[in-house]
Order: structure tokens, then C-alpha cells, then sequence
């Protein structure tokens, strides 16, 4: 995007800044940001189908196939996409009833295949103890940055439900798999989490539900981790959900945010 935008000739440069980063390999179905355009006393400002039009040229010109900007709007010279949202929404998919190594090629690098049938009803159970506001201590990163961040969020949802494959109709292996979606909703979540960096939380938290799908950890459990507050007493028994099966779905601004 940086570099897409200085194609636009302005008097300088524009700085992006993006309302939620996320790790390597995860997903962006929908993200913001602002960037402050600065014009030539000559020049007329762009309108806004113009921008995006010039940008994402521009975007394809570098070789790149999986960004695109969406839509743009001016805003106030106050706003700022990150500190202004409130709400962020991510999705993981998991793929009930499938080994890994045996994802349909749709689903490659988009979910998480585990090879046991999940006990839903279970992990919609565990889910309703993350609703709230709680410390996630036991789901935050271990760099010791993070130590003096607070850790208590407010989950506005959590949620596990049934989806389907990518292409459900027209690929044959995909019609017998079971696939869940998990649903994770917080004006903010940990440090080097949604934020800033890292997205551990939602990782931790899935892998912590898959464990109780699996039978391998009980619903309470979530409420005994989240009282006793040490990373270390993340079990070992809920794998951390990889990168590649999460994705930012949304970001939320009130009526007034420009957004």
C-alpha cells in the first residue's frame, strides 16, 4: 500500500497506518487504514473512485494478487483507523474429520485440518466462559514487552458454529468433511496480538476449544485458566491453532467515525 499510494505524485509521500497487523499467514478479509494525502498548491485532489482505481493499478503492477483496496473516503484530520475501532471480529476455520496432510486443495493454507470429530456442543459450551470481561494472562505472548500491558479484555463474542468447505459444491472430498467456524469479537485484544503484532490470543483460544473438542480438556477448564493467570499454565494439551486458518474479518467504527 505504501508504495501503491506514492505512485499517486503527491507533495509527500503518505504514511499508512493500518488499523490491525496481523502474523505471517494469516488471513485479511476486511482491514482499514488512513493515510494523510498532502497536495501540491497546483494540483486538485483526487476523488475517491479515482484512488482507489490508481491504487489498485498500481498494486498489479508490483505483482501482487492478494491485496486490493476496497473502497476509500475522506475523514477527519483526527481520525486514526486503529484507536478509533470498536470492534474487531476474527474468524478461524476448522476442518473436523480430515488430517491435515489430506485438505481438500481449497481448504490448504485457509484452515486447520484435525482428524478427530470435534464435540461441538462441548466447545459452544467452553465458549460462553470466555464472554465477559476477564485476564487472559494465560493466553498472552511470553516476550517480556508484554509484561507491563494489561490483560484484561472484554469479549463481546465467542462463538462456535457449522460452516461449510470452499467449494462444497462442485469438489467431491469436501462434502463428507465437518467444518466449524470460531467466531472471536473485542474492542482490543493482547499486546502483540490483534493490535499491534501477534495474534496468540485467538490462537491460544482456539487451540484451547479444539482441545475440548477433542476430549482431551473440559469446558471449566477455560474458567480454572483464565483464574489462575500464569502463561505457563497454558496445557499442553491444546496445541497452539496455526496462523494459517485465521482471518480478520471486520473492523467497526460508531456512526460518527467516518468509517
Amino acid at each position: 500500500l505504501q508504495d501503491a499510494f506514492s505512485h499517486l505524485k503527491l507533495a509527500e509521500p503518505p504514511n499508512i497506518h493500518v488499523s490491525s497487523r496481523t502474523d505471517s499467514g494469516v488471513h485479511a478479509l476486511c482491514n482499514t487504514a488512513h493515510a494523510d494525502l498532502i497536495y501540491g498548491d497546483d494540483k486538485e485532489p483526487f476523488d475517491p473512485d479515482s484512488i482507489v482505481h490508481a491504487v489498485n493499478r498500481s498494486i498489479l503492477h508490483m505483482g501482487r494478487t492478494d491485496i486490493r483496496l476496497m473502497n476509500c473516503r475522506p475523514v477527519s484530520p483526527t481520525f486514526s483507523s486503529r484507536h478509533q475501532a470498536l470492534g474487531r471480529t476474527y474468524l478461524y476455520r476448522v476442518v473436523s474429520g480430515c488430517y491435515h496432510s489430506r485438505l481438500p486443495i481449497p481448504e490448504v493454507n485457509r484452515s486447520w485440518g484435525i482428524k478427530e470429530r470435534l464435540d461441538i456442543e462441548a466447545m459452544q459450551e467452553a465458549a460462553k466462559h470466555f464472554l465477559g470481561t476477564h485476564d487472559f494472562t494465560t493466553f498472552r505472548s511470553k516476550t517480556p514487552e508484554t509484561w507491563t500491558k494489561d490483560p484484561v479484555k472484554t469479549m463481546k463474542v465467542v462463538e462456535v458454529r457449522r460452516a461449510s468447505c470452499f467449494l462444497k459444491e462442485h469438489d467431491p472430498f469436501c462434502r463428507d468433511l465437518e467444518v466449524l467456524e470460531l467466531i472471536f469479537k473485542s474492542r482490543s485484544f493482547l499486546y502483540r496480538q490483534a493490535i499491534v503484532l501477534s495474534l496468540l490470543q485467538v490462537r491460544r483460544m482456539t487451540g484451547l476449544l479444539v482441545a475440548i473438542g477433542r476430549g482431551k480438556l473440559q469446558p471449566e477448564d477455560v474458567c480454572t485458566l483464565l483464574a489462575v493467570r500464569k502463561i505457563a499454565a497454558y496445557p499442553k494439551a491444546a496445541q497452539v491453532a496455526p496462523a494459517h486458518g485465521l482471518y480478520l474479518c471486520n473492523v467497526e467504527y460508531n456512526e460518527k467515525g467516518e468509517l
